[in-house]
């Protein structure tokens, strides 16, 4: 099961667009790579975003953040083995890149025991007109390739610690931490100068939610701006004082496979969608694999932005109390969406109204099947 996993969620953007075509092959390599860590191996010291966006300044962009680490208290361990293959599978690859780089700059130290390694390269050529130049940043000893229209960066840094040093670790310390960066521009013309268009995007996956087996809940959650506590929130606006009213609704998946077809099939009809109206403002998080766990929305956008009124459009794809769950959420204001939304009707200030049949069938210790 995890094998085939590995290679499920390690599939490119749907490929039914060319504009995912863009990405480079050896990119798309290296990534799929660090999915299978992951995803199918459920690899601990490794994090990972994606993103799709545009905006008015860049266009069409798709972007990857790879962060790869190792804690402990010694390298001589099996985790310390599978970091040193990470950096040895990255920086093969960046050194295969660099052969054909637009252009490239490469640094790196070993002194006593740190050791530091810098990357940043442009792989395509850029164009003179902003934001597309090629502009290699210096920061102290290091460089940082931004703008462009293909770029990758990494940046590595690791301690040895001595003998008597290791002896007085009472813990485990940060060892090592590397980052790679990636940036893609799918389409220069694509640049967000409409509003999202939610009734069209919610007609398209309509197909989708409205299928045999999955059960929809109109949902309500409403804060005034008073001050509350974090633990009271899934998602909560970084403001102590925001207020917000989100109304949407709540799909809930309750079968394996009914669920992992769905969700594929949203994937998919949603990045059809964003192929067909490129200019329209959105981000789409984890657009090549299911992520089930985070509170990053899988899809959003802010409708309409003026000083005395802010609206959005979000979308989430959950695994939660052992089930799937989907999210469709419109949001005057700030974005609140309390704990135990699961099983919430209506959420007002503080005042909870339940599904009580739903409250009957979560099991909050159940684990996702597709694991």
């Amino acid at each position: 099961m995890t094998i085939l996993k590995g290679i499920i969620i390690s599939l490119m953007l749907g490929c039914s667009s060319p504009l995912w075509s863009q990405i480079d092959s050896q990119v798309e390599n290296l990534l799929n790579t660090f999915y299978t860590l992951k995803y199918a191996y459920n690899y601990k010291d490794l994090t990972m975003t994606e993103s799709i966006y545009n905006s008015s300044h860049d266009g069409l962009c798709f972007e990857a953040r790879i962060t790869f680490y190792l804690d402990g208290q010694s390298w001589e361990t099996s985790n310390a083995i599978g970091h040193n293959q990470i950096l040895r599978r990255t920086r093969q690859t960046l050194d295969e890149l660099s052969q054909n780089a637009e252009s490239i700059h490469k640094w790196e130290t070993h002194s006593g025991q740190h050791d530091t390694i810098n990357y940043a390269m442009f792989l395509k050529p850029g164009t003179g007109n902003l934001p597309y130049q090629n502009q290699m940043i210096n920061i102290g000893d290091r460089y940082w390739a931004t703008g462009g229209l293909e770029s990758i960066n990494m940046e590595y840094i690791a301690t040895h610690p001595n003998k008597e040093e290791l002896e007085k670790l009472t813990e485990p310390i940060r060892l090592a931490r590397g980052t790679l960066t990636y940036k893609c521009v799918l389409d220069t013309l694509a640049k967000a100068t409409k509003s999202f268009n939610t009734e069209a995007y919610c007609n398209a996956i309509k197909p989708v939610v409205s299928q045999k087996g999955i059960n929809m809940r109109k949902v309500h959650y409403k804060q005034d701006g008073n001050a509350v506590k974090d633990d009271e929130f899934f998602v909560k606006g970084n403001d102590e004082q925001a207020a917000g009213d989100t109304y949407g609704i709540h799909y809930i998946i309750r079968s394996v496979d009914i669920a992992l077809t769905a969700l594929d099939q949203l994937r998919k009809t949603t990045k059809d969608y964003i192929a067909q109206h490129p200019n329209e403002a959105f981000s789409m998080f984890n657009p090549r694999q299911n992520d089930y766990i985070s509170t990053f929305p899988f899809l959003s956008s802010n409708t309409t932005t003026t000083v005395d009124n802010s609206e959005s459009f979000t979308v989430f794809t959950v695994f939660s109390k052992g089930y799937y769950h989907i999210l469709v959420l419109h949001t005057n204001g700030t974005l609140c969406i309390p704990t135990d939304w699961e099983i919430i009707k209506d959420y007002d200030n503080g005042e909870v109204k339940y599904y009580e049949k739903d409250v009957k069938y979560m099991n909050k210790t159940s684990k996702r099947a597709d694991k």
